[in-house]
């Protein structure tokens, strides 16, 4: 029983942090805004959701029904002391499909994992 809560103990930091960054890019993806700045704890972070709803704003309603089919994963984690840094991949669907890649870094905030900066390329 103590091997197996230290093995939870090493491996949840990290877990943890992939599901924020993943309801966060979830949120994003379904216009979600409300609920994207919620996972924020950054001017930063709260200024990406501020431009992903804007750009929002700027598409029809077709567009608009096509985010429902964006994947998104994580395809790299990195912890660094009190930072994880979760390297997300999101897929637009088109004729041509889209693939972008992005960087979530998260930090502790009141024990609670937190987007603080997703930078913008």
């Amino acid at each position: 029983l103590v091997s197996i809560l230290a093995f939870a103990a090493c491996s949840s930091p990290t877990k943890k942090a992939e599901q924020v960054t993943m309801d966060f890019i979830n949120a994003l993806n379904t216009s979600d805004y409300d609920k994207a700045r919620s996972y924020t704890a950054s001017e930063q972070a709260e200024a990406y959701v501020g431009l992903a709803e804007y750009f929002d704003s700027e598409k029809s309603e077709e567009e608009k029904a096509a985010n429902s089919k964006i994947t998104s994963r994580i395809t790299r984690t990195e912890q660094q002391q009190d930072t994880v840094i979760c390297y997300v991949e999101t897929i637009e669907p088109s004729d041509n499909p889209d693939t972008i890649n992005q960087k979530v870094v998260l930090t502790k905030v009141d024990n609670e994992w937190k987007v603080v900066e997703v930078p913008m390329k």
